[in-house]
């Protein structure tokens, strides 16, 4: 008979514990026992059937999700020889609408190519939690906005979950970072590091006349369009979400020296062992809440809530119902 696993599916009607069997490494991929997942803005998108949600993931059945992950190796599939079993180790399952597995079960696979060694001092909860927002602010600056020592970055967002990494990631690659939230988030945004931070209930910076060479808006609010005017010549746009603002802000781009790019984030070994360096070294990612696996449904609310500050986690491996 095949070894099982716990998972928690979202139904209908919330979630339920349930068992699937224990998946199988392929080659070049390891088994990773989870300990430590996180929510994002994606599980909602899925679980209502928003447009969004089909490129996230499939519709399995049962609807397992979760896709940042921090624990163990519990086993190596064939041609791995790099790591060693019982290693710490993050990442993120691939955003995808093939991807049927969810990191709020016991055990994941992935490619060994898409997940790091976790440093020592860094613990899995942070892990979990910096997985998707840090490659997401990483590949979005540095890649796509080309960000560099003395480059103007605006972020809008910058108290979200994305954002505020996204402070913390720009100041790192040398940029100088403008940070955009609301009045409650100002203080937290400027702690961050940012260094300027403006209250969007004020202040209107894209009316400002202020030129940036990338714009990075982070929950998806905003526009090439509407963005266009506070990019220097050769400046960058970029945005979390593809839709159709995004589809006329890239045909729009095609007629002037600016661009209109989508970040389409994905789990890279490389990236991770440089954003590892970065927490080790104090990069912060604001926690809101820690809840048990077996509390899953809460914890999806919680993502819901206005007036969350930061992540939330999911212990996964201390958690399961009794």
């Amino acid at each position: 008979m095949a070894e099982t696993m716990r998972v928690m599916g979202a139904t209908g009607d919330g979630v339920e514990m349930t068992e699937l069997p224990k998946p199988t490494p392929g080659r070049g991929e390891v088994r990773v026992k989870v300990i430590a997942s996180a929510v994002n803005a994606g599980e909602e998108k899925v679980i209502s059937g928003d447009f969004v949600g089909r490129f996230l993931h499939a519709k399995s059945s049962p609807l397992v999700l979760g896709w940042d992950v921090a624990g163990t190796v519990d086993t190596v599939g064939d041609g791995v020889t790099d790591i060693d079993e019982g290693a710490a180790v993050w990442g993120h399952l691939a955003y995808s609408p093939s991807q049927k597995q969810g990191a709020f079960a016991e055990y994941v696979t992935s490619p060994r190519a898409s997940v790091a060694a976790k440093p020592d001092d860094v613990p899995y909860q942070v892990a979990a939690a910096a997985a998707t927002v840090a490659m997401t602010s990483l590949q979005s600056l540095r890649d796509l906005g080309e960000l560099g020592e003395g480059g103007q970055v605006l972020i809008i967002g910058a108290g979200g979950g994305i954002g505020s990494v996204a402070v913390g990631i720009g100041k790192r690659l040398g940029g100088h970072v403008t940070g955009v939230c609301s009045t409650k988030d100002v203080e937290r945004v400027e702690a961050l590091g940012a260094d300027e931070v403006i209250d969007r209930k004020k202040a209107d910076v894209l009316d400002a006349g202020s030129a940036y060479d990338v714009i990075f808006d982070t929950p998806a609010v905003s526009s090439f369009g509407r963005c266009a005017k506070a990019l220097r010549a050769g400046g960058t746009y970029v945005t979390t979400l593809p839709d159709a603002a995004l589809v006329m802000g890239m045909a729009r781009a095609l007629f002037t020296s600016k661009r209109c790019r989508f970040v389409q984030v994905a789990s890279k070994r490389a990236d991770l062992e440089l954003v590892g360096g970065w927490l080790s070294d104090g990069l912060e990612v604001p926690i809101d809440s820690c809840h048990k696996i077996a509390d899953l449904g809460s914890a999806l609310k919680r993502q819901l809530d206005r007036g969350r500050i930061g992540r939330v986690v999911v212990d996964v491996a201390e958690g399961w119902p009794s």
